[in-house]
């Protein structure tokens, strides 16, 4: 996808959209040859003809797409099947596009670059991950010193899985003890449903405990490391990027990373109203999940409301002052949200959890999965048990006791649903309306809705007003 450099001005003549730079996505295979051997188009197309699919649908992310059309091409020489392209996704690019692919009556997918490794729900999916280089000589000469005698774990982003044994093999002369881990769906389709089908993943058979082990990360810094950084308690943690052959240590930056996250959980614990944002489609028990989600902020007394937005951007959250925090339902990649230009927190379902659970404190473990969440949430929900739900909680954000807002508690008195406007007769009742709060509460409440306004003043007759745009109106000279 082309990049915008700069903004549009508002007031401009639209001459700045036409007349903007942009940059194309770059291309890796200039000939069909080069995208037989860089795209696996052979191991794609025996996929493709043993298990009959005669609609599939090529998934790319923006900087693959430069190539799609050589890789759609080479694959239709080889089998029978109608290829197209699906150039945009409904979310992130990581995530299988399920949603778009049914759109076009696709009964298969082949996902090409980085992925999260979700299971899907319905159709079939050819992962290809791609095969980048990496320096094996110079990556073992950098790790001698940091990682003599350790225990490692190997994992890598998916592009590099290829290369991943080799440099296990590598590295045991250095370390104690090499665990290479592996993909699962790495050389085989993934089919829902299917008896002994290899469902996506990381695997790996440790021998002793993981906090043991030293994690080593071959790729470049991206939302995989930070997803294995906080989910995986080793050690030690060291990334190695095999474009620019550096190795930099990981711990200091998964403690940083973690004190950001336990901020947005106080101030999740401080919410009255939770925007619920569905992020996902097709990841399995996504459906689930937000309903635990709904069944956790009613049982806190507090006000949600669900939201499916597409791509997540400030401009869309923006649009919904009243909510003060939000949860995002997304693989586990794409839920690991910095939100620090968003004007509210955005957090994870494990985080809100957390947040709202008051007989539980943090240990340091952390989950993304949902399979994982759901078996926590019910683990903690048994364990709670009745609490003192009115008992005002101390706020680590402003430094006070709070006391919540209960918006589902049906002991709540009805004076709080009730609000009398400017000493008037005029009331608004809202019943546990969070939008009507945040209305009632504003200074301006549009035309007709002051309070010192006088009930008697007849209303003005309309007028003729400015014609024009705002650029430029009518009765304004050159």
């Amino acid at each position: 996808m082309s990049q915008v450099n700069n903004p549009v001005a508002i007031d401009n003549d639209g001459s700045a959209v036409l007349e903007r730079n942009v940059e194309p996505s770059k291309q890796l295979a200039h000939t069909v040859a080069e995208a037989v051997e860089l795209y696996d188009v052979d191991r794609t197309a025996a996929h493709i003809a043993e298990g009959g699919y005669s609609r599939v649908a090529l998934q790319f992310p923006d900087e693959l797409l430069a190539d799609s059309t050589l890789v759609s091409a080479a694959l239709q020489e080889r089998t029978q099947a109608r290829v197209f392209i699906l150039a945009d996704t409904s979310y992130g690019s990581c995530c299988v596009d399920e949603v778009a692919a049914e759109h076009y009556a696709a009964d298969a997918v082949v996902h090409y670059g980085r992925t999260c490794l979700s299971l899907t729900t319905r159709l079939p999916v050819v992962y290809v991950f791609g095969r980048e280089t990496v320096d094996v000589a110079d990556l073992c000469a950098q790790c001698e010193t940091e990682l003599q005698g350790s225990r490692v774990l190997l994992v890598s982003d998916v592009q590099y899985a290829h290369v991943l044994e080799d440099i296990g093999k590598a590295l045991e002369d250095i370390c104690k003890e090499v665990v290479v881990s592996r993909i699962a769906v790495q050389d085989c389709a993934y089919v829902p449903g299917a008896e002994d089908a290899a469902e996506p993943g990381r695997l790996w058979d440790l021998e002793h405990p993981i906090g043991e082990y030293t994690m080593l990360y071959v790729g470049e810094e991206s939302l995989t490391l930070t997803n294995l950084l906080v989910t995986q308690r080793c050690q030690s943690a060291f990334s190695y990027a095999p474009q620019t052959r550096t190795l930099r240590a990981e711990s200091a930056r998964v403690n940083r990373h973690l004190s950001r996250r336990y901020h947005m959980v106080q101030r999740a614990r401080d919410a009255n109203v939770v925007g619920i944002v569905v992020g996902t489609l097709a990841a399995v028990r996504y459906q689930s999940v937000v309903d635990a989600l709904k069944q956790l902020i009613r049982r806190a007394g507090k006000k949600f409301y669900v939201f499916v937005v597409g791509k997540l951007n400030v401009a869309k959250l923006a649009n919904f002052p009243e909510i003060e925090a939000y949860v995002l339902v997304a693989c586990p990649e794409n839920s690991l949200v910095d939100s620090k230009d968003f004007y509210q927190p955005v957090v994870t379902p494990y985080e809100l959890l957390l947040a709202l659970s008051r007989s539980h404190e943090w240990t340091g473990d952390y989950i993304t999965d949902f399979h994982a969440f759901l078996n926590e949430l019910d683990q903690r929900t048994d364990d709670d048990g009745d609490d003192d739900e009115d008992v005002p909680h101390f706020s680590l954000v402003t430094g006070t006791l709070r006391q919540a807002r209960r918006y589902n508690d049906p002991r709540a008195s009805s004076s709080r649903d009730v609000t009398v406007q400017g000493g008037s007769t005029e009331i608004a009742q809202y019943m546990g309306s969070a939008g009507a709060e945040h209305l009632l509460a504003r200074a301006f409440r549009g035309l007709g809705h002051d309070d010192q306004e006088d009930k008697d003043s007849e209303p003005m007759l309309a007028v003729d007003g400015l014609s024009g745009i705002a650029y430029k109106y009518s009765h304004e000279t050159k």
